[in-house]
């Protein structure tokens, strides 16, 4: 299976974070598995601890060697990305205005490459997409 991890999901694989269920850790470290990660992930980090480091105390530098002790795939920005996020579908009585862009680029990523994005994040119920495995 090919993973792709939302931003907090990899900072908490590579951090050996609790809040990983079983069933994620085990997708994450299974040889079977190609896990991925996004530029994007790096961007939001950087964004975010140039904001409040001490909400994100991580650096996107320091993510990104880690990423790759751990042997993820990064998954750079492609213009096929970029096209596929307006063709995402976004539920009924939801719109655009209130969707994180970054989470946006990351369904379409994972959409375009046949990805399975892995989150935990609640916003991502917004859209009705088979890329998304979406635990809390």
């Amino acid at each position: 299976m090919n993973i792709l991890l939302d931003t907090h999901v990899l900072i908490w694989a590579l951090t050996e974070s609790p809040r990983l269920s079983k069933q994620e850790t085990e997708m994450i470290l299974s040889p079977e598995n190609h896990v991925c990660y996004s530029a994007v992930s790096l961007w939001e980090i950087a964004l975010k601890n140039q904001k409040s480091p001490e909400k994100c105390p991580y650096h996107e530098a320091q993510i990104q060697a880690f990423c790759e002790l751990a042997g993820y795939s990064c998954l750079n920005i492609l213009p096929s990305h970029i096209l596929s996020v307006r063709h995402l579908r976004i539920r009924d009585g939801h719109t655009l205005s209130n969707l994180d862009p970054f989470d946006r680029m990351l369904i379409a990523q994972a959409k375009t490459e046949g990805l399975l994005l892995i989150s935990h994040d609640g916003n991502f119920e917004h859209y009705e997409e088979d890329c998304i495995h979406l635990t809390r």
